[in-house]
């Protein structure tokens, strides 16, 4: 019950904007998403599509994906399995995206000690995939 009420904080309502810099995810709650076992996130995502603000990602996986519906974007929240551990994390902000809202999820995913990152650019939006550094 702890991770569920962990998820409903950090992926926010309605009323936010997905790339405000104070709104994007922090270390904490990114080290909780990493202590996730499959089974785990799966009923956790099941239980939050009942919000209007989530919903649920089909894809060819036996993991659930977890979109949140912002005001002015969606994040779709891909975290990715192996032997039921997370490895690591996608994160696809989908929105109508400028150089400034790059640089603040550039700068923001610097911040975090102990995990890696890399983006890509797509036509309209920005996918981090975040992994734990060795």
């Amino acid at each position: 019950m702890k991770k569920i009420l962990f998820l409903c904080l950090i992926l926010i309502s309605l009323d936010t904007h997905a790339i405000d810099s104070n709104k994007l995810i922090n270390l904490n709650d990114l080290n909780i998403l990493f202590e996730f076992q499959k089974n785990d996130w799966n009923e956790n995502v099941l239980f939050l599509i009942k919000k209007n603000s989530f919903s649920k990602v089909d894809n060819n996986s036996d993991t659930f994906y977890l979109k949140s519906i912002f005001n002015d974007a969606q994040i779709i929240t891909m975290p990715i399995f192996s032997n039921n551990i997370v490895e690591k994390i996608k994160f696809e902000y989908i929105f109508e995206y400028n150089n400034e809202n790059l640089k603040i999820i550039n700068d923001h995913f610097k911040t975090f000690k102990n995990f890696c990152f890399e983006y890509f650019q797509k036509d309209k939006s920005i996918q981090v995939d975040i992994f734990k550094c060795n």
